[in-house]
């Protein structure tokens, strides 16, 4: 009788396998080319709408790290009147977003352009100023991403991961190009992970911003930074 040899399942996300994930009650196509929405992001789409209480402003508004599009084409569903920029590195998540943006009916006040904050000089393409920048970054450390949960690990995009040594990176390069793309009075929200935005809170602190208090999501975990310049 010939033993049986086990073997590893690669068990891609089920959102992966559906092509779709809800975010804010809304349907968003997704791939491993993008993140798959998280619950804990939508306490940044709280905050926007807090603190942005005129819904009917013509509000113009920049993603740092678009991805799937579900933060920025959901402030443009919330904001009627608002016109969106969304930046990624990656080409094919730009497709993603771009589906998602024809399909939620705000394709027309979206733009959306690759770019890679690693890169010298890669604010000054995006024609700013902004009323509001939104960003949920790479901020898992770098050697951590292998202990992550499995399916996490495996399939989803390093890029939109990996945040460096520190987990820091990205939010550098955001505070430093901070001031040139937000008007006089505007916001920069940032998701930050657990126990990052102590740290997050200093970097716009050193740019100049003012920084208020984090925004917690349901886990009680500070989620949000916001900044004004």
């Amino acid at each position: 009788m010939r033993a049986c040899t086990a073997r590893r399942v690669r068990r891609e996300p089920m959102a992966y396998i559906l092509g779709e994930r809800e975010f804010w009650g809304l349907p968003f196509k997704v791939s491993p080319a993008v993140l798959v929405p998280r619950p804990d992001s939508e306490t940044l789409i709280e905050a926007a709408l807090a603190l942005m209480p005129v819904r009917t402003e013509p509000w113009r508004i920049l993603d740092l790290g678009v991805g799937s599009g579900c933060l920025l084409l959901t402030l443009l569903r919330e904001f009627p009147n608002a016109r969106g920029v969304g930046v990624d590195a990656s080409a094919d998540a730009l497709e993603v977003a771009q589906a998602n943006a024809d399909a939620l009916g705000v394709g027309p006040r979206t733009t959306l352009v690759g770019g890679d904050w690693r890169r010298p000089a890669w604010a000054e393409q995006l024609g700013g100023p902004f009323d509001l920048v939104i960003s949920n970054p790479p901020y898992i450390e770098a050697a951590a991403i292998e202990g992550l949960m499995p399916d996490v690990a495996r399939f989803e995009p390093r890029l939109a991961l990996d945040g460096g040594p520190d987990g820091l990176v990205a939010y550098r390069a955001i505070a430093a190009a901070a001031a040139g793309l937000v008007v006089p009075g505007g916001r920069v929200l940032v998701e930050a992970g657990d126990g990052q935005a102590v740290e997050i809170s200093t970097l716009f602190a050193s740019a100049g911003f003012a920084v208020d208090a984090s925004w917690r999501d349901l886990g009680g975990i500070d989620r949000v930074v916001s900044a004004t310049h």
